[in-house]
């Protein structure tokens, strides 16, 4: 989980600006339901993209056909939408933290939201779970939802955890998850944690490096490479030296 800067300047006008391209075979749908279209905008931005606050569009096929060709479309004026996904190809994924985001996803999914397809603020880099996602808004119980990666403050916050164990010889590895103070929706957190956060992917990603890290530890803790620690205090610091580092790198302390 992390937080993820957007900026919407511009958005506004764009929908004119699509509405007036001749090139484009849904302007005309587009021009028509510009008004909505603004208006869904200020909603959003109102109501920090939370689904249970956003009533969403009554379903019209033509609108979705418009909204849908929109998002895919190569003309200039979406280049926006391409550049969420190369900028951030590999880097690390704003809903769980996992370093494989290669996708776009819209945060209030195009199925049953296809107003906001091209609105900036609903778009994000996304790594594979997406596929847990997949068109889901809201969970069964009240309040349940993903957080939003804009508008949801402190989940940049630790609040993925994993507690690495010996017994017998044997590491154990237990994956918990804990809302970070600052964030304020525990059903959201919970929810969002356990829909798209993989225990056992986490599991062995951490089982994998921790099992290198002990054949040689240069190889995950870059400064053993240059002097050993000479005592569990100083053992102590470099470790978590090394994980401000990877949390400055990846602008987030969730991820793996």
């Amino acid at each position: 989980m992390k937080r993820f800067d957007h900026h919407f300047k511009g958005q506004f006008p764009l929908i004119k600006d699509v509405a007036a391209n001749n090139r484009f075979a849904y302007r005309t749908t587009i021009k028509r339901e510009t008004p909505h279209l603004v208006s869904a905008y200020v909603d959003y931005i109102r109501n920090h993209g939370n689904p249970w606050k956003i009533n969403g569009y009554v379903a019209d096929p033509t609108l979705s056909e418009a909204m849908e060709a929109l998002f895919s479309s190569k003309m200039k004026l979406m280049a926006y939408i391409s550049a969420i996904r190369t900028e951030n190809t590999g880097k690390c994924c704003p809903m769980c933290g996992s370093l494989g985001s290669a996708q776009v996803d819209h945060y209030l999914p195009i199925k049953h939201f296809p107003e906001f397809a091209v609105f900036k603020p609903n778009l994000f880099p996304i790594c594979g779970c997406n596929q847990s996602k997949k068109h889901k808004t809201i969970g069964p119980n009240p309040g349940e939802r993903f957080l939003h990666p804009t508008y949801d403050r402190k989940i940049s916050e630790r609040g993925i955890f994993v507690r690495i164990r010996e017994h017998g010889g044997t590491p154990t590895y237990t994956v918990t998850f804990a809302k970070p103070k600052r964030v304020r929706d525990p059903s959201a957190f919970d929810f969002h944690s356990r829909t798209l956060i993989s225990k056992n992917k986490l599991t062995q990603h951490v089982k994998g490096n921790f099992e290198r890290f002990c054949r040689r530890p240069s190889s995950v803790v870059t400064v053993f490479k240059r002097r050993d620690p000479a005592s569990k205090v100083e053992l102590r610091e470099m470790l978590c030296d090394e994980i401000e580092e990877a949390s400055r790198q990846h602008r987030t302390k969730n991820n793996w």
